[in-house]
């Protein structure tokens, strides 16, 4: 027995010292995690005494969940002690730690910065460092310690700038490419700061044609540039940028290199400061140029090189017509005015393009296009691949794309032409047709239509304008000018502002109370019109478009819903900007009679149904709703109240009734219990201070309330700041019952604005 038991330890041993010899040397060793520091980082940031314009080094920490029995917080810089492997630290490599920092129980810390901006400092004047590891060790006075801890300062920009974008335009010889500065992070540490310098750009511009010379293109450079050099790049030589040249030699002739200079960082304030834009004339007709673009900062990082393919066109460009034809609305005959469909859509008409194959084709553009004798598709002309359609914007003063328009050629299958002053389709007919959407009734349509041929030759653009009609109704109600015709009813017809209400700035009306909304549209001078704010029911039933709109616009089935209200009308986008006035507003956005933002924008104030409810707030605004999804605040027949709380008084008497040791207080009599005791106005203790409510010119508003001791404790500073803008006189103290409630206060709806309220006024004939 003892034989087997000597012999068992033996062959443990053995064991032991086996696996002990084919492990890591640290493999074995506890390390506790709770024993170590966490969330370690380091800063560049100063601390408060440090001098302005200083350079700092700070590294946070958070202390090891375990405190007990710890001492110290050591630290080093650099790997000369602590090397970039070491998981625990010896006693001689605690004597030479650069910082030690004395841990106090009784100052309760649980983060700790510790400054090493002069012991980093020191090691900079030595030498010249990329990165500088940071190692803190936390030493117990018993126990195991947990692992050595660390982080880097990165002490060299080493980060590319952000990716090249390239845009283009091209024609036969020549062509464009625009692209924008690209931003640069300098600093690792701190990575929302992208607006480093960059030195310049390397740009290459190659022909797939061996035999193509490219050494002589005209080059023109517009934007945000200091110089171009040609057969150049930069590069990084030892420490510096410089800018070498390259080859010119025959070899390479379909090879153009270009250093652009910069210098400069992103402009965040003005865009147009960082585009770049270099014109190329010189190149081939119908072939392919590659250009690769990369660019360098101030340090000499490159980002990578983006390649673009430049294809120009062939020599001949397609031509268009020089006009739009469109329906004219038989109630305004002879005046041009085109007439809408039933969905607010502008039918439009013009002559089909074409791609003429040789120089000498003989067609003649004009309102339509006329071939010669002879000339058919194929041997004279061919189709081109797609029409562009874009409509004038002018509040933005920009051309935007139409959606639903335009596009490839084969979506144009029907032919139309006039037959008894409509146009029908006919096998072979001169017109072509697409539609408009968004259009409404009295609108200025200015369209530019152009065809593209498939090398992407662009033809010259068709610009037009169309004058739509206004429709049977405003020829029979003649509204002010801003206002368009709306009509409920046989018997309910009136005028309404198409957007919401201006000053003669040009900007939206808002922050403003009812009072003074209502004020605002009674002093609109209008013959044979009463104007004032729209009554509540008229707005909804305006809004609903006669029942046929749930939102007050003409809906795009091809998103949801909340998504084209969030996109077109700004609903709960919190972009207050866009409500200033209507550079920003999306015609879009309207409704079948031509009204806009009655789901968006602002919040109107509306007359409500009753004394009560005066004061009514209809759609929705660029706010968003707690507890209101973006639908559901948009919908034309959701109303909203402003209302305050107020505590709940009473000055009628007050009952109490005792049950056991229980008393309720009652404001009623109830004749079913024993009366304990009734209180009456000369046992009230609470009292109330009344004020008459007053806008600027001293009008009175209506009447609030507040407890007389918050008056008194916080005087004419208290009085402002529940003010809102407006005066509270003190007018009198009543002595009142406070019941322990809140109640809704209708009578301060009077005394509510907001910057996401507006209105718009309703003229309603005499």
């Amino acid at each position: 027995m003892r034989f087997f038991r000597l012999y068992s330890f033996f062959v443990v041993s053995v064991l032991a010292l086996i696996l002990s010899a084919c492990s890591d040397e640290d493999d074995g060793t506890d390390y506790p995690f709770d024993r170590e520091v966490m969330d370690m980082s380091v800063m560049l940031t100063c601390g408060p005494k440090a001098a302005e314009g200083d350079s700092c080094y700070r590294v946070r920490f958070q202390y090891p969940m375990s405190t007990d029995k710890l001492e110290g917080i050591y630290l080093w810089l650099g790997t000369d002690v602590i090397d970039d492997t070491s998981k625990s630290v010896s006693s001689s490599q605690l004597d030479k730690s650069d910082t030690v920092l004395k841990y106090s129980k009784k100052k309760g810390k649980t983060v700790d910065t510790i400054d090493v901006s002069r012991k980093v400092k020191k090691l900079l004047k030595k030498g010249s460092y990329d990165t500088l590891q940071v190692a803190i060790y936390c030493k117990y006075s018993k126990g195991d310690a947990g692992l050595v801890q660390r982080a880097f300062f990165f002490l060299r920009d080493s980060q590319a700038p952000s990716l090249v974008s390239i845009r283009d335009s091209v024609w036969t010889l020549g062509g464009w490419i625009e692209w924008t500065r690209p931003t640069d992070q300098r600093n690792f540490h701190t990575p929302s700061e992208i607006s480093g310098p960059i030195a310049g750009y390397n740009v290459v511009i190659s022909s797939d044609d061996k035999s193509e010379d490219l050494r002589k293109l005209k080059l023109s450079m517009e934007g945000a540039f200091s110089d171009t050099v040609r057969h150049a790049r930069i590069r990084m030589l030892h420490d510096s940028l410089v800018v070498d040249s390259t080859s010119r030699s025959s070899k390479e002739k379909n090879v153009l290199r270009l250093a652009v200079l910069d210098g400069n960082g992103f402009d965040m304030e003005n865009d147009s400061a960082n585009l770049f834009k270099l014109t190329i004339r010189g190149l081939h007709s119908e072939s392919k140029y590659t250009i690769g673009i990369t660019s360098l900062d101030s340090a000499g990082n490159s980002s990578k090189e983006v390649s673009h393919v430049l294809s120009t066109t062939d020599s001949i460009a397609p031509l268009l017509s020089t006009a739009v034809v469109t329906i004219e609305d038989t109630l305004y005959p002879g005046t041009g005015l085109a007439r809408l469909d039933s969905n607010n859509r502008l039918v439009i008409f013009w002559s089909r393009s074409v791609d003429p194959l040789m120089m000498d084709h003989g067609i003649v553009a004009d309102t339509t296009l006329v071939f010669p004798k002879g000339c058919v598709e194929s041997s004279c002309y061919d189709s081109v691949a797609s029409y562009e359609i874009l409509r004038y914007n002018p509040l933005k003063d920009s051309w935007e794309p139409m959606r639903f328009s335009g596009g490839p050629s084969s979506n144009y299958v029907k032919d139309f032409d006039w037959e008894d002053g409509e146009m029908v389709v006919v096998d072979g007919g001169r017109y072509i047709a697409d539609t408009i959407r968004w259009v409404s009734p009295g609108d200025t349509v200015i369209l530019r239509i152009r065809s593209r041929d498939v090398s992407g030759y662009y033809s010259r653009a068709l610009i037009d304008t169309v004058y739509v009609s206004p429709g049977a109704l405003s020829k029979e109600l003649e509204c002010p000018e801003g206002f368009v015709a709306i009509s409920l009813s046989d018997t309910n017809k009136f005028c309404m502002e198409r957007f919401e209400h201006m000053n003669d700035s040009g900007e939206f009306v808002r922050d403003i109370f009812h009072s003074e909304a209502q004020a605002a549209c009674e002093a609109i001078s209008a013959s044979g019109f009463k104007v004032s704010l729209c009554n509540e029911r008229d707005w909804e039933l305006a809004c609903l478009s006669g029942g046929t709109l749930t939102y007050g616009v003409i809906q795009d089935d091809t998103i949801p819903m909340s998504s084209f209200l969030f996109e077109n009308c700004g609903v709960g986008s919190e972009d207050s900007s866009s409500a200033v006035g209507l550079a920003k507003r999306n015609h879009r956005c309207v409704n079948l009679w031509g009204v806009h933002d009655l789901s968006g924008n602002l919040q109107e104030w509306v007359n409500g149904r009753s004394e009560d409810t005066i004061a009514v707030l209809k759609g929705g605004s660029y706010k968003t709703m707690n507890g209101l999804d973006i639908e559901t605040q948009a919908q034309c027949t959701n109303r909203g109240f402003p209302v305050f709380t107020r505590l709940a008084y009473t000055k009628d008497s007050v009952f109490l009734y005792r049950e056991g040791t229980r008393v309720d207080t009652v404001y009623e009599a109830d004749t079913s219990r024993t009366l304990f005791k009734v209180l009456t106005k000369k046992d009230f203790k609470d009292s109330l201070q009344f004020f008459n409510v007053q806008d600027s010119s001293g009008n009175s508003l209506g009447v609030d309330y507040a407890p007389y001791s918050e008056y008194k404790n916080g005087g004419e500073e208290w009085l402002k700041s529940i003010s809102n803008g407006l005066v509270y006189v003190p007018d009198h103290i009543e002595k009142v019952f406070l019941t322990g409630e809140k109640v809704p206060y209708r009578m301060a709806a009077s005394f509510y604005k907001s910057s996401s309220i507006g209105f718009r006024c309703c003229a309603y004939p005499e």
